[in-house]
């Protein structure tokens, strides 16, 4: 099952639906837990880069899900649109148990969250470069 999802799907997408999870877990952990945690000093513009990278990198990976296996098993269909939705649950979840765990990392989380979130986005653009010529062609 796995190597007909990668033939499908591509390596790279895999990559990318790790590196998103691994980006919310930060995100997540890093979040304030109560009005007596620091808040958060980043400028308005960087908030909203991560914000804008936060919604569009699963979005981007639904629609190669969907885009890649239009003639695919339906199998792999519900696996390749299932694992962005899943990475991001997932990572929350667990990112939200560990941040209210260990709240002394909570200041490092938030500087790492948004270059792993550059990272997690540039990594999901080459993964979905195939869908996203293929949209402009349509379009065209």
């Amino acid at each position: 099952m796995l190597e007909a999802l990668i033939q499908v799907v591509g390596l790279w997408f895999l990559v990318a639906v790790a590196l998103e999870a691994a980006a919310v877990f930060v995100e997540q952990w890093g979040a304030s837990r109560s009005p007596d945690d620091e808040a958060p000093k980043q400028h308005r513009a960087l908030a909203l880069l991560a914000l804008v990278l936060t919604m569009l990198t699963p979005g981007l990976l639904l629609a190669h899900g969907f885009l890649a296996t239009q003639d695919a098993d339906q199998t792999v269909r519900v696996i390749a649109m299932g694992l962005p939705i899943g990475a991001v649950l997932l990572g929350a979840l667990l990112g939200a148990i560990v941040g209210a765990g260990a709240r002394g990392a909570a200041p490092l989380m938030r500087k790492l969250a948004l270059p792993l979130d550059v990272v997690a986005f540039f990594v999901t653009a080459f993964a979905v470069l195939g869908s996203i010529q293929m949209l402009i062609a349509a379009g065209a």
